[in-house]
């Protein structure tokens, strides 16, 4: 590389959406990447070293989004991608009818760039316990970009 050129990162800082991981070094409750969706291990056992190679890791993880079943098998002493996962809580201010969500932080900071989840039964009762003017505390969960309310739970003041 000359003096004349300039390397540019094109993520930026921290920009990276997965960090790698030894497959037998994860464990249930664990986050990992399996077909390119992030998602949270809910079994996971391994297989002894046979004639023929590595310990096996079987990998059962529901989609942390989707919460659809995906399956892996992947050799203990392998990396696998994990997913960088951040939750973090907001207080409901306000649904538009077209389920689009006001919500303020810790820091009064609103943002409003959120809909109500596409789970059809939790984005009922988010609705109904805004109606009936309770204080609710919406989680938000984000993780490869994506980023989706998963929960609520009543404030306690």
């Amino acid at each position: 590389m000359s003096d004349d050129e300039v390397f540019e990162n094109a993520g930026g800082v921290g920009s990276a959406l997965v960090y790698p991981i030894q497959a037998g070094a994860l464990k249930k409750g664990d986050f990992m990447c399996i077909k390119g969706h992030p998602c949270k291990i809910i079994e996971m056992s391994v297989s002894k070293t046979g004639k023929h190679g590595h310990a096996k890791a079987s990998i059962t993880a529901l989609d942390i989004f989707t919460k659809q079943k995906l399956e892996d098998m992947a050799p203990t002493t392998h990396n696998v991608d994990a997913p960088f996962v951040k939750s973090v809580n907001y207080s409901l201010m306000d649904v538009r009818e077209d389920g689009q969500l006001s919500l303020m932080d810790e820091e009064n900071n609103m943002r409003e760039d959120l809909n109500l989840p596409k789970d059809e039964e939790l984005a009922a009762e988010i609705r109904k316990q805004f109606e009936d003017g309770k204080e609710i505390q919406l989680t938000v969960c984000s993780a490869m970009g994506i980023e989706q309310v998963l929960g609520y739970k009543n404030e306690s003041r």
